[in-house]
């Protein structure tokens, strides 16, 4: 008995020390909360061939808590479909392109209608959790239909979170009750399928984007006019005049106007849209035809707090091309810097001249807020290059071309460079594809905080798929804490304290047991 107590009371420390150590909560370490993850249905094969609507996700933090998914289908579409076969000018849209589906365009329904390989799903780094301690998946889940979905940070190898989409049984919205962002895609002349002049613009909008962080506006296909920060005190001033698009200075042959509305010389506004979408978790706003580049695309996808503009360029050989934006009046007292002016200079209508280059990141920061913009250009085209380009006058000498007559802090990127063909249409085979990358912050962001969110957008968060299959299904939404056996916590931190009293209660027993047995 003298040697049988001492163990006992050794390996009930032992397992007592053990609960006490696991961590009462899981948590995600990521801190990228402007940032989304974003997978495609070849990354979880285990939900391939589930219906979009029936998938949802978990995180977890001592217990389950569903966070809102979103599914967007895509497929592979000819754009002589976008167009509803009307045949531009200038190209041939008889090209397949793999594109947003959306059965209120001409582009229409993925014709794979669950969850395939070219599908993608959306969620927030933000949330994220840790390792499920549960032992059962969440309620109205579907057993065995779990997957563990492990995000890291290549900025931050240490740092990581953990999300588990599941297939559920019907009962749960895949939004979690939740929509971080709203599009109305409002058309002046109409529904989209019925009204829209495909063939000649202009299509008037009054389209809005909104997330308790930013607002935009659209008055057309390419007129984007419109855009109030409202993170943390910003001011929420209207800061835009236009997101300008021209092959030079001054050079108004092209602009995103004549995009829209044609051109004097014959050029129509032709174009169209792949997709309006509004979910959850982003909006996406996917359109083409841009004149004599009617393949030319581009996406706009809209987060909470972050917002991605991506431009295939597919056109005939130009000789050069600009996209920058031209801000308001309201922008005054905004100071404007970038990778290589990070002093930065004051718009206020009154000219500078910041050193021009191959700039990766701009920002404006004032009472109104912070833009930070990143930007990427992939390309196949030998020697490419670029530099940027900056205008502040109230009374500019070089033609506006559209917007205002002002050029308050106007900057952006500069390709002044003769493009060769980039559109398959014609036979190229050159591309030129560009990402920009915006961050809505509150006043007064810094170098610092601009340099981290060009960092995030050049390294996108990395994931790893697994299963996740629990003994059984139908959990509660958060684990019970058994305070009398270990001061409180989830499951993962009570089932050690129990078992040692299970195992001292039966070594007790058997004890007592040995002894009567003895006498």
């Amino acid at each position: 008995m003298t040697r049988v107590l001492p163990a006992i009371c050794a390996l009930a420390l032992v397992l007592a020390l053990s609960a006490r150590a696991a961590p009462a909560r899981a948590t995600s370490a990521l801190n990228r909360p402007e940032d989304p993850v974003v997978i495609t249905g070849a990354d979880v094969p285990a939900l391939q061939g589930v219906a979009p609507g029936e998938i949802v996700g978990f995180r977890y933090t001592g217990g389950w808590q569903q966070i809102p998914v979103q599914v967007d289908e895509r497929f592979a579409q000819t754009f002589s479909a976008i167009y509803n076969n009307v045949a531009p000018p200038a190209s041939s849209t008889n090209i397949t392109g793999l594109v947003y589906a959306d059965p209120n365009t001409f582009t229409g329904a993925d014709p794979n209608p669950a969850f395939d390989v070219d599908d993608e799903l959306a969620f927030m780094a933000k949330d994220a959790g840790g390792a499920a301690g549960s032992l059962t998946g969440p309620a109205h889940t579907i057993a065995g239909s779990g997957v563990q979905l492990t995000i890291n940070d290549p900025l931050d190898p240490g740092a990581g979170g953990i999300v588990y989409p599941f297939r559920q049984d019907g009962t749960l919205d895949p939004g979690a009750g939740q929509s971080y962002v709203t599009y109305n895609f409002n058309l002046l002349s109409g529904a989209y399928k019925t009204t829209y002049n495909i063939f000649d613009g202009p299509n008037p909008e009054n389209s809005t984007i909104t997330t308790p962080y930013y607002t935009h506006r659209f008055g057309d296909r390419w007129d984007d006019d419109i855009l109030k920060i409202t993170a943390g005190a910003a001011t929420g001033a209207d800061i835009l005049d236009r997101h300008k698009a021209l092959f030079a200075p001054g050079n108004c042959v092209r602009s995103e106007d004549t995009f829209d509305n044609g051109d004097s010389s014959g050029y129509r506004g032709e174009g169209a849209f792949i997709a309006n979408k509004s979910g959850p978790v982003r909006a996406i706003r996917s359109f083409v035809g841009a004149n004599s580049g009617p393949n030319t695309e581009r996406d706009q996808i809209f987060y909470a707090q972050r917002q991605d503009i991506i431009t295939d360029l597919r056109v005939h050989a130009i000789p050069s091309i600009m996209d920058f934006f031209d801000y308001s009046a309201a922008a005054s007292g905004m100071v404007y810097r970038n990778d290589l002016n990070t002093g930065g200079v004051t718009i206020d209508g009154v000219p500078d001249s910041p050193a021009p280059g191959p700039i990766r990141w701009e920002m404006v920061t004032g009472a109104q807020g912070s833009l930070v913009m990143s930007g990427i250009n992939s390309t196949n085209i030998a020697g490419f290059n670029y530099t940027s380009y900056y205008l502040d006058s109230a009374s500019p000498s070089t033609a506006q071309c559209t917007g205002d007559s002002s050029a308050y802090g106007s900057s952006g990127v500069y390709v002044n460079q003769a493009i060769p063909c980039t559109d398959p249409g014609l036979g190229c085979t050159s591309t030129l594809t560009t990402r920009r990358t915006m961050y809505y912050e509150a006043p007064g962001e810094t170098v610092a905080g601009a340099q981290a969110l060009d960092a995030g957008a050049r390294a996108p968060l990395t994931v790893s798929a697994q299963p996740f299959a629990p003994a059984s299904v139908g959990g509660i939404a958060e684990a019970p804490s058994v305070v009398g056996l270990a001061g409180g916590g989830g499951m993962r931190a009570w089932w050690p304290a129990a078992l040692a009293a299970i195992v001292v209660a039966t070594l007790i027993a058997a004890v007592a047991a040995r002894r009567a047995g003895r006498r």
